[in-house]
């Protein structure tokens, strides 16, 4: 039985395609396109075509599972370049580097235009007074002033007594810039208008009054002292330098030494008055001073 079942679905089926092969046999169509066509019909099965008598397509069946893929075909040619994207925003700035050696100096640029004057400095102390130059030749005699008022009487010669000092230092000592000479001895005095304690350097004067002041010595610079070097003695009275009454010298050998004097007429209105004779310039000695002040007269205060 079963095999009379089977032979049954191959007859219907042998059927089927006779059917299909001479409908493409008769078909006209299916003539032309396929030339050399079977004369008993199309090969079985007859393949579908579209001019052939083909029925109704059915339903799609369902899709079959998916093949094993084949081997990858060589790569194509590549293609042109796309057009170039639109600049990306700025990244964030990296880590500073470490700095590099330094390069070697470039050559010296032209020198720049001349700056403007800077403000005038301070001015600086005032140098040592330079050498007495000599003195000028005497002018004409101007013409005789008229006579004036007859002064006061002064005192007779018997009432007049002298008043004076003399100071004196024998052997040679050394000083330097600011330093006081020293008198150890007093040679002679007479009144007690000038006083001098001895080995000090100040003479007092006690009372107001005109005094004559005459100084004398020997000075030079010592052994180490930097030549040339000018040295000069002035009088001092109450701190202040008299005017007129300075020598000084200039010496170019430190075996040098000269022999100086001054003289000066000073007026004394507040005593005590400490007259003093003061160094400058740089290391010297000195030796064999002598300082007399003497009394000439009253001033005009205390004539009164």
């Amino acid at each position: 039985m079963i095999w009379f079942g089977k032979k049954q679905k191959d007859h219907k089926k042998d059927y089927e395609v006779h059917e299909q092969s001479s409908c493409c046999h008769d078909d006209e169509n299916c003539g032309r396109e396929r030339r050399g066509w079977n004369p008993f019909g199309c090969q079985r099965p007859c393949p579908p075509r579209p001019c052939c008598c083909t029925g109704t397509t059915g339903p799609t069946g369902p899709t079959g599972p998916t093949g094993p893929s084949g081997t990858t075909g060589p790569t194509g040619p590549t293609g042109p370049s796309g057009a170039t994207g639109p600049t990306g925003p700025t990244g964030p700035s990296g880590v500073t580097g470490p700095t590099g050696p330094t390069g070697p100096s470039g050559a010296t640029g032209p020198t720049g235009p001349t700056g403007p004057s800077g403000t005038t400095g301070p001015t600086g102390p005032t140098g040592p007074s330079g050498a007495t130059g000599p003195t000028g030749p005497s002018g004409a005699t101007g013409p005789s002033g008229a006579t004036g008022p007859s002064g006061a009487t002064g005192p007779s010669a018997s009432e007049q007594q002298a008043s004076y000092l003399a100071a004196y230092s024998t052997p040679s000592q050394t000083g330097t810039t600011g330093t006081t000479l020293v008198f150890d001895r007093n040679a002679s005095s007479g009144g007690t208008d000038v006083t001098h304690i001895q080995n000090t350097s100040q003479i007092t004067i006690q009372t107001p009054g005109t005094y004559e002041v005459s100084f004398h010595g020997t000075v030079g610079p010592v052994s180490a002292t930097k030549l040339p070097v000018t040295i000069s003695l002035y009088l001092q009275q109450q701190g202040s330098a008299v005017p007129g009454a300075v020598i000084q010298h200039t010496f170019h050998k430190a075996s040098d030494s000269a022999g100086v004097a001054f003289s000066q007429i000073i007026s004394v209105t507040s005593v005590p008055a400490v007259l003093q004779v003061i160094g400058q310039g740089g290391s010297f000695f000195y030796g064999g001073i002598n300082l007399t002040v003497q009394k000439i007269g009253a001033t005009a205060e205390s004539a009164k």
